[in-house]
């Protein structure tokens, strides 16, 4: 261990030049207040298109290179343009689209809050499949792997429905019981601006029990002056799991139209794990192949007003989980969604948005190539099964807020948010000889979940600092749909249920001087059981790592989440660093217990069936540090972050907490700025603090290396290249699932090497 700390200072004292010249602009408006999903086009000194990106929630974006200058295109605001050689930070102010006024920028804005949210992540520059390396680029983020494709984020011990997980302003949830398909599973990150993730209890305008959030920003529709058409396109090469992708995306537009076609699709087989010449290396189920395509229309029917409409369809086929009883024959997705914003930044009521959303997921798993499709003698039964569960889930929703400024210091959002989840699951298991259908059962049937929420939001500029308070009520529905006898025997009566929660925070942030900001918040949020907790039919839980049956307890009580935060941020000449601690007290912490009471279903599951409770509560909290150190040609980073939480109902560790993690890398930038190249390594320690009750065990900690660079090819292309796992290190992340027949967690790729061409007209 002590050599892995070795290596990530050594990092560190090797940054005697500094960055990969990065700069980070900053969209506000005539009142200082952020402007999210405003379009930002940089330019290179020849006057060259070099990458657009849209800003986040925190009115940022960031781009690599030497951007001679920028362009931001934003609904209802006059296109601005500033000069951007030689900066590190930019803040650009635009002005509304009705009268001129003059661009102001400046290199001293205020930072967003720190305990609001981290930095906005951008999607890795080499091309991929999936948002796995962007998130985990974020401290306090991990992510949980069931197989080849599928993973579940995990943002400081929490998951799940504890995350608000929110894609283009659509609230999204995972389609199948089994979580075979997170809620980030169907994102094309081909079209994705940034990723951004909310560290605690500070996102409660975003959605519904918000104890933290990820919210994935896809690139908008360029606005510009005269008619313009663009295209951009990707293709990427895997070695290890044959893994082949290729994206592509049109758009078309003027100031007051625009267009968008995009489609994508990729190619996954079976991948090696690490430790060649070992027995323990092996073929990890990995098959799996998708396609995406997608349109969305801009139309600007005024200069302050703007409207969008798009729709998107994701397939997934064949997809092996070794994590998981069954495998995925198909996910089927698909979605529309409509905006609506006005803005008018000189009066009081200076902002409207709207929005509207549709998606329909289908999933249908089976036990194709699993051993229960298999004749086994000695088991119970001892003849091969055919186990089919198909699932829907389908989400109708919406929000609205009213964007107020009394004055220049002050702004002030009202506003609300609803949606409506209908989840249907039956499973059928018949014999597989003669398709004899054995039983069937309701997992769940037809069971729904209701919210509507409203939030009040405001914010206060001071000379030094900032402070923001948001105060928010949810009023929630629950319905059992078609039980079946046995859960209506044994859950009582009333099946169906309501309640109102309320949730609060408060962050702010003051500069002490010297380079030094402080940073705090505290915050309560109040998260609904979902509907394995409530009606979930002696189903295995997604929080649990072995394949025992749980019942759902359709009274269970809302968790709720009392969180502080302390972060201190330090500027000194090229140097950055930035250091915080987090508290959080679960109460009525959503858990599982033994109920000797109920029999099990099946007789491949283990004896023992557990029931969802309200436990005593739990305790979590954790620390991060980071540094930074960047010059014209160099950049160096390192982040570490630790969780730790204990279970009061157990007396032990909660289960499923990720170990300490060191993150650096080193990063090149060319003198053209046409060349770069990276290295990362990546240090994760042991984890022995683990939760014996829910037969968790211990796992071992790993050093991992990697490489990347990218070469620009005359004005149009670019080519990326990398290699993941240098050392073919045979490891796994501690929260991989278990392959349920081997009892082993499920490894993570060995050696890969990954190419990706991009090109843009």
């Amino acid at each position: 261990m002590k050599a892995r700390w070795a290596i990530s200072w050594l990092l560190v004292c090797l940054a005697a030049h500094g960055l990969a010249a990065e700069l980070v602009v900053r969209v506000v408006d005539p009142t200082g207040g952020r402007v999210p999903e405003a379009r930002v086009a940089a330019f290179d000194p020849a006057g060259g298109l070099l990458a657009e990106a849209t800003t986040s929630r925190a009115g940022e974006a960031a781009f690599s290179g030497e951007v001679e200058s920028v362009e931001v295109h934003a609904a209802g605001f006059r296109a601005a343009r500033a000069a951007a050689a030689g900066q590190a930070e930019l803040t650009v102010r635009l002005e509304l689209e009705a009268f001129v006024g003059a661009l102001e920028v400046s290199g001293d804005a205020l930072e967003p809050l720190a305990p609001v949210a981290s930095d906005a992540v951008r999607p890795d520059r080499l091309p991929r499949s999936d948002l796995v390396g962007s998130l985990r680029a974020a401290p306090h983020v991990h992510v949980l792997r069931r197989g080849g494709t599928n993973f579940e984020p995990v943002v400081q011990g929490l998951r799940e429905t504890q995350v608000a997980m929110v894609v283009d302003g659509s609230r999204t949830f995972a389609a199948g019981p089994a979580r075979m398909d997170s809620e980030l599973s169907h994102v094309d990150p081909g079209q994705v601006a940034s990723v951004e993730v909310v560290t605690g209890p500070y996102a409660l305008t975003e959605g519904a029990g918000a104890m933290a959030a990820i919210l994935v920003q896809a690139d908008g529709i360029p606005r510009y002056p005269d008619w313009r058409v663009g295209l951009r396109g990707s293709l990427g090469w895997r070695s290890n799991g044959a893994g082949r992708f290729a994206q592509t995306r049109v758009d078309a537009g003027r100031s007051n139209l625009g267009f968008s076609l995009r489609g994508g699709g990729d190619l996954q087989a079976d991948y090696r794990a690490g430790g060649s010449g070992r027995q323990i290396a092996a073929r990890v189920p990995g098959d799996a192949s998708g396609h995406q395509v997608g349109a969305s229309l801009r139309f600007n029917p005024s200069e302050r007003q703007e409207v969008q409409l798009g729709g998107f369809y994701d397939e997934q086929t064949g997809v092996d989980y070794p994590g998981r009883l069954l495998t995925a024959e198909h996910f089927l997705l698909r979605a529309w969604r409509a905006r609506y914003r006005w803005a008018n930044a000189d009066r009081l009521v200076s902002g409207l948005r709207l929005n509207a959303y549709v998606s329909k997921k289908s999933h249908r798993m089976s036990n194709r190539g699993k051993p229960t499709a298999m004749d086994m003698p000695g088991r119970r039964p001892p003849f091969a099964l055919d186990v089919s569960l198909p699932t829907e889930a389908d989400t109708v929703g919406g929000a609205g807020r009213v964007e107020l400024s009394p004055s220049e210091a002050w702004r002030v959002h009202l506003g609300f948010d609803a949606f409506r989840l209908e989840q249907d699951a039956q499973r059928f298991i018949a014999r597989a000889a003669d398709r004899r259908l054995l039983f069937s059962d309701p997992v769940w049937a037809g069971v729904s979940l209701r919210n509507t929420g409203l939030y009040v939001h405001a914010g206060r500029l001071f000379d030094r600092g900032e402070a923001q308070a948001t105060a928010r009520f949810d009023f929630v529905g629950s319905g059992a749909g078609r039980p079946s006898a046995f859960f209506r025997e044994h859950s009582g009566a009333r099946l169906d249920r309501s309640e109102t929660n309320s949730n609060a925070s408060f962050a702010g942030r003051y500069d002490l001087g010297a380079g030094f900001t402080l940073a705090g918040g505290v915050g309560r949020v109040t998260r609904t059981a979902n509907a394995l907790e409530r009606y979930s039919d002696r189903f295995p839980s997604t929080r649990f790592q072995i394949a025992a049956e749980f019942m759902g307890s359709p009274g269970i009580r809302p968790e709720s989440s009392l969180q502080g935060d302390l972060n201190l941020e330090w500027k000194t000449g090229t140097f950055r660093f930035h250091a915080g601690g987090y508290a959080r007290r679960l109460s009525d912490y959503i858990t599982a217990l033994p109920d000797p009471s109920l029999p099990k279903r099946l007789p491949l599951s283990p004896p023992m069936v557990f029931r969802y409770a309200n436990g005593r509560g739990a305790f979590f909290r954790g620390w991060h540090f980071g540094a930074r150190r960047a010059t014209d040609r160099l950049e160096l980073r390192v982040q570490a972050s630790q969780t730790i939480a204990d279970d009061r109902e157990l007396r032990e560790p909660v289960l499923g907490i990720a170990p300490l993690e060191v993150a650096s890398s080193v990063r090149f930038l060319s003198r053209s700025r046409r060349f770069w190249a990276e290295y990362g390594l990546r240090n994760v320690w042991d984890q022995r603090r683990v939760s014996a009750t829910r037969f968790e065990t211990p796992s071992p900690g790993f050093t991992l290396h990697g490489a990347r660079l990218g070469a620009e090819l005359g004005s149009a292309w670019t080519l990326h290249a990398g290699i993941e796992n240098l050392g073919d290190k045979f490891y796994y992340e501690h929260l991989n699932s278990l392959n349920p027949f081997t009892r082993q967690r499920v490894p993570e790729m060995g050696r890969a090497v990954a190419f990706g061409l991009s090109a843009r007209w």
